[in-house]
């Protein structure tokens, strides 16, 4: 591992000390971080470190947020080498310093404003605050703008006497005006953009996943009787992949969703808590998804023609298992009884 610091610029020198370090990751590609970074720099004024890990980036793709950040106090970059955002995150945080640390993926955009809302949220004593995180139309044909989430909870369904997980999205892709202007709590988050108190961050376990990481956090921290919520006031924006791969891309994206590190996740998940999720079969075929509606896209078709050779790609490469009419409906809350125990602390 090896962190660049960079010498102080103008505009963010002052007697304030940094709040919070955002750390941008890749999530499905390597493009988009350029953008990432003007974007996170136009729309906060307050001081704030950023950490880039560099998890193989192309040299041409990385260099322009070099020079971008080049004087930014505070400004790092850690290269990595081709890893998982988790074993990556695991990597750096003991070296934070500030009180919150903001995980932001390298296709979400904050928006103006952002920041304040969230840190008034951990200054209330919540130690998980997510913003209201909307997506634009990409794999998933429908509104240009739309909610993604709001607030989650994790339930439980039976399947033959086998329970099974769900995460449950209140207000999946509703219109953002549709959307509660209040702060409410949380069960779940995602990565897209999430604020942590740095204390918290730095004590819990960060398993080597892809797939359900997210959930498995939450199950932390409901178990140490700590406090999650979104905060509406606060917005970011993500490229639900509706913006062309390029060809570079596809290194890390096929990496990130491998058939080898999906189906791991989903085991030591299982291992962690003795679940099973109800939807894992239809996360993989979403991958096959994904990735034939990344190569039509970088074959320059237009989204519904790749989301057409999508489903194509689903029907001939994909079995289905839903074996319940309505899951979601028959499911009930996992917390209702008390957060289940924790059946092991592998982190592999």
């Amino acid at each position: 591992m090896s962190g660049t610091m960079h010498a102080p610029s103008a505009r963010q020198q002052g007697d304030a000390a940094p709040q919070a370090t955002v750390i941008i990751t890749p999530r499905d590609r390597y493009t988009g971080l350029d953008e990432c970074v003007e974007v996170l720099l136009a729309n906060t004024p307050e001081p704030i470190e950023i950490w880039v890990l560099d998890l193989d980036y192309p040299q041409a793709l990385i260099e322009p947020a070099r020079r971008r950040l080049a004087g930014h106090p505070g400004a790092r970059f850690f290269s990595l080498g081709l890893v998982t955002p988790m074993d990556a995150l695991r990597t750096v945080r003991g070296e934070l310093r500030t009180r919150a640390v903001v995980l932001l993926d390298n296709d979400s955009r904050v928006t103006p404003g952002w920041l304040p809302p969230l840190l008034q949220a951990l200054d209330d004593g919540h130690v998980v605050v997510s913003p209201l995180t909307l997506e634009r139309e990409g794999v998933d044909r429908g509104a240009p703008l739309r909610n993604h989430l709001y607030t989650g909870e994790i339930r439980v369904v039976p399947v033959e006497d086998t329970p099974y997980l769900i995460e449950h999205k209140a207000l999946r892709r509703a219109a953002p005006e549709d959307v509660p202007a209040v702060r409410a709590e949380t069960g779940t988050f995602e990565l897209h953009c999430v604020l942590f108190s740095t204390a918290t961050f730095q004590s819990i376990e960060l398993p080597s996943m892809v797939i359900r990481e997210h959930l498995d956090i939450a199950l932390q921290i409901a178990a140490r009787g700590e406090t999650m919520v979104v905060e509406p006031r606060s917005v970011i924006h993500f490229d639900n992949l509706g913006t062309r791969m390029e060809l570079r891309d596809m290194r890390f994206f096929f990496f990130r969703w491998s058939p080898r590190l999906t189906h791991a996740s989903s085991r030591l998940f299982e291992r962690r808590w003795g679940y099973r999720f109800y939807s894992e079969q239809s996360i993989y075929n979403w991958v096959v998804k994904r990735k034939a509606f990344l190569v039509a896209r970088w074959l320059h078709l237009p989204i519904g023609v790749a989301n057409r050779a999508a489903v194509i790609a689903k029907k001939l490469l994909c079995r289905d298992w839903d074996p319940l009419r309505d899951p979601d409906g028959a499911s009930a809350p996992l917390l209702a009884g008390g957060v289940p125990p924790q059946r092991a602390h592998d982190l592999h």
